[in-house]
């Protein structure tokens, strides 16, 4: 197979400076697979990036020019010399976090703390807003034809929802709440009753995403704009990312629950009461990435219990990325999931 030497690639710049145009196509290291990209979830961190507000950027570990995009999913092309677990033509998509594997953090399994990692699309490598990518074999992992390459390349926010509610050790008998329909909290519905929730209810503002939420397998929602519950839960997952919702957590747990927080605030504090924190008993756990699940999460996937699919909205090609943003900015009702098709 004739290896292209050139690609078409999206560059974000600066903050809302966006280039599209005409790059070498890289070349992989004795380590790593060319990939060609099929398709590209288009998520708030890429919105971020986009805006100059990245938290990357406010702590100085990431700069522009950024090729966005860490949601993919795509076939591998060419090999590297040392690369053996892979062949030319394996449906592929890739881990966001590319660790040292050698760091205390790594050696634990917790690889998503590794203090020399890079994350693809996000800090230290280009990412697959791109015809072509190159990528670590270690960070790969395989789907089969079950799968299309939309439904895919959404593996990625599937691995953060599962590794969230797995965070909080769902039993059959416990009532979760899911607070906020985006597609995290919308896989996480899923998640939890893939888990074995005895009741799932999910908390939005957005009517259609609520019906989307039951379509999914929520047993019920709530639109918080219509007033409050007074019943309580035994496990919260929150996945707005928005201060003022982390500080109310404590109005939907009952003594001995267990939260997850899955949403970044945006270097928003939030505040809540520390004496019934304690006075409850309550475990809260922050859960940063997906390490470890992914093949658990694809074989998820693969078998149907999850569905991935009904979360896409919009269909872009890949110079439409800007069209996508502003879309996204506006607050579009009808957004659930942006996905552009790269590959021509």
């Amino acid at each position: 197979m004739r290896l292209a030497k050139t690609m078409q690639a999206v560059q974000i710049t600066g903050p809302r400076i966006i280039r599209c145009g005409e790059l070498e196509v890289p070349v992989c290291r004795e380590d790593e697979v060319l990939v060609k990209v099929h398709c590209l979830g288009v998520c708030a961190t890429d919105l971020e990036i986009y805006q100059g507000t990245m938290v990357y950027f406010q702590t100085n570990q990431s700069s522009f020019p950024v090729i966005p995009g860490h949601e993919w999913s795509g076939e591998i092309i060419a090999l590297g010399s040392e690369v053996q677990d892979f062949n030319v033509g394996d449906r592929v998509v890739g881990e966001t976090t590319i660790a040292c594997g050698h760091c205390s953090y790594c050696q634990k399994g917790r690889y998503n703390l590794c203090p020399k990692r890079l994350e693809n699309g996000v800090l230290g490598k280009d990412g697959a807003a791109a015809e072509y990518m190159v990528y670590p074999a270690h960070a790969l992992h395989r789907f089969d034809a079950s799968l299309s390459y939309e439904e895919a390349c959404l593996i990625e926010p599937a691995a953060v929802a599962f590794r969230g509610v797995s965070k909080i050790s769902i039993t059959p008998e416990d009532t979760v709440a899911v607070i906020g329909a985006g597609p995290v909290g919308l896989l996480a519905v899923q998640m939890a009753k893939a888990f074995g929730a005895k009741k799932v209810v999910l908390f939005d503002i957005r009517h259609r995403r609520l019906e989307m939420g039951l379509r999914l397998g929520a047993d019920e929602t709530m639109n918080v704009k219509d007033g409050t519950r007074t019943d309580l839960f035994t496990a919260v997952v929150e996945a707005t990312g928005n201060a003022s919702v982390v500080e109310s957590l404590l109005d939907y747990i009952v003594p001995g629950g267990r939260i997850s927080l899955l949403g970044l605030c945006g270097g928003k504090r939030a505040a809540f009461d520390v004496d019934q924190f304690v006075t409850y008993d309550l475990e809260m756990h922050g859960s940063l990435g997906s390490p470890g699940v992914w093949k658990t999460v694809i074989e998820l996937l693969q078998s149907g219990k999850i569905n991935t699919a009904p979360l896409i909205s919009h269909r872009f090609e890949l110079h439409e990325l800007e069209k996508a943003f502003q879309l996204m900015e506006n607050k579009d009702p009808d957004i659930l999931k942006i996905v552009l098709n790269v590959a021509r």
